[in-house]
């Protein structure tokens, strides 16, 4: 199975995705039972880089769930992507499997399309599953 087989359908992004940029505040947290999703604003203020690093890394290693972080505009991708490498400094046993995408989000407000990311954070396939 690769890892875009074992990412939700709901976290499948496609050429004709469109996501709305619609945060009030600066990092959203929505639990699913399927994962975490975690969305970044593009005007977050300042954000504890690591205490969001390890909550998604105890969600992932602990409670062996899927994190997707999404980041909206130049701000949201860039602290996306250092929550996503202090993940991986955090890796000691085994490592997690990430997946990055690009997509565009547009802000109700000014309908102007915004570059952003999304990271899927996976734990390791459990052996038994293969």
């Amino acid at each position: 199975m690769t890892l875009r087989d074992r990412i939700p359908e709901q976290l499948t992004i496609t050429d004709d995705s469109l996501i709305a940029a619609t945060m009030e505040t600066d990092v959203g947290v929505f639990p699913t039972s399927d994962y975490i999703l975690l969305e970044i604003s593009h005007k977050a203020g300042r954000i504890d880089v690591y205490k969001v690093a390890n909550t998604a890394y105890d969600l992932v290693k602990n409670g062996n769930r899927m994190v997707a972080i999404r980041g909206y505009g130049f701000k949201g991708i860039g602290l996306s992507v250092r929550i996503a490498h202090e993940i991986r400094k955090m890796e000691k046993r085994f490592q997690y499997q990430m997946t990055f995408d690009t997509f565009d989000a547009y802000e109700p407000d000014t309908e102007r399309p915004q570059t952003s990311v999304q990271i899927v954070v996976m734990p390791p396939e459990d052996e038994s599953e293969e």
